[in-house]
């Protein structure tokens, strides 16, 4: 902006010089206004294992009219690997190029691909020494995953691995060391054909169910090679123990406690101890085996409450809960905000906003009113 000099002072009028003083500070208070932080907006997602990617017209307009309606701006779904294959199946990729479509269309513009299977179950790849996975394979994997995908028009954000610290889905033998060099072997790939797509690490289960399970903290120490206080264990060096990532993202249920009640645990996180969480997640950026970017960038890409089970939540709890969890995340300027998933399915997991029968729940109209 050009500025005409001014009068000599003095030539100046009463009412000039009061005019020149309201000019002057309104000047000095225009840049602390424009550089005074913001909080980022917290994005409502949404995901579902059936509907949105079913062959159903009338199941994926379930999916999207509920997201609509909730104002919903980003979804989550994955592709299954078993650790055996190193290209997803056909049928795959056809149903995410579909959703992404359908959900740009409904005001969604942003797609969560991770990658999921029963690595070390029995009943999937029967893996128990994560060292005999092929990351040959899982390379191929990662590479085709995005060269199928890479022209759709929605934003993707790519998750090297769901919940590696679950027993039944990932080996926890040499598990830790194995998931930190997939991790970097996704976001190689990725940046590889789209430099601009964002790769997330973590993704882990907020806590260990099962003793054969590992606590996500427990995890995160071991993979980059961290002591109990989160510091570099004597002997490791960052450059052998960092991972590279544009952001991270947390699995954040906890059933059965009012979120309100602050939960005091370095190696379990969950919505309780989310500025907890945040601030070692911090320390480990300083250690610098995880980019300072990325730990300032923290997404819940899976959150809810179970409806049945040992775990189950009232409908007048979970209804609850879920405003304080989201209040929580807004407090704590996470990016986002998940609910997993619309409809309880045949099998397991009911924490559906609606039953199998698709009844909606007490907590459907608050995930729908959360802003």
């Amino acid at each position: 902006m050009r500025h005409t000099a001014p009068a000599a002072p003095g030539r100046l009028t009463a009412s000039h010089r009061s005019l020149l003083l309201f000019l002057v500070l309104l000047a000095s208070a225009v840049p602390m206004l424009v550089l005074a932080p913001q909080a980022s907006a917290l994005s409502k997602g949404l995901m579902d294992e059936n509907l949105p990617r079913s062959d159903d017209p009338v199941q994926r307009a379930e999916f999207f009219a509920t997201a609509k309606a909730a104002n919903v701006k980003f979804v989550r779904t994955y592709i299954q690997w078993e650790g055996k294959t190193s290209h997803p199946a056909p049928h795959e990729i056809e149903s995410i190029r579909r959703y992404a479509t359908e959900a740009l269309a409904n005001g969604i513009d942003t797609m969560f691909i991770g990658f999921n299977g029963l690595i070390a179950a029995p009943q999937g790849g029967g893996f128990d020494d994560a060292r005999d996975i092929s990351l040959k394979r899982y390379r191929a994997l990662v590479k085709s995953s995005v060269t199928a995908l890479k022209d759709l028009p929605i934003r993707l954000v790519w998750e090297p691995m769901n919940e590696a610290n679950i027993y039944t889905l990932f080996p926890k033998k040499h598990g830790p060391e194995v998931w930190r060099k997939m991790q970097n072997i996704a976001y190689e790939e990725v940046k590889a054909q789209t430099p601009k797509a964002m790769v997330t690490a973590g993704e882990l289960a907020p806590y260990a169910r099962n003793p054969k399970s590992t606590n996500p903290g427990t995890w995160v120490q071991r993979a980059l090679g961290l002591d109990s206080k989160f510091k570099p264990r004597k002997g490791t060096k960052a450059k052998d123990y960092a991972i590279k990532a544009d952001g991270w993202t947390l699995h954040s249920y906890d059933y059965l406690v009012n979120p309100a009640k602050t939960l005091k645990s370095d190696t379990m996180w969950t919505i309780r101890n989310i500025p907890r969480t945040k601030s070692l997640l911090r320390k480990i950026a300083r250690t610098k085996r995880v980019p300072a970017g990325a730990v300032n960038k923290l997404y819940i890409t899976e959150f809810a409450y179970i409806a049945e089970g040992s775990q189950a939540t009232s409908e007048e709890n979970a209804a609850k809960w879920t405003q304080t969890a989201w209040d929580i995340a807004k407090k704590n300027q996470l990016r986002g905000f998940l609910w997993f998933q619309v409809r309880d399915p045949v099998d397991i997991f009911y924490s559906g906003l609606k039953t199998i029968d698709g009844a909606e729940r007490k907590v459907f109209p608050v995930f729908l009113g959360l802003n």
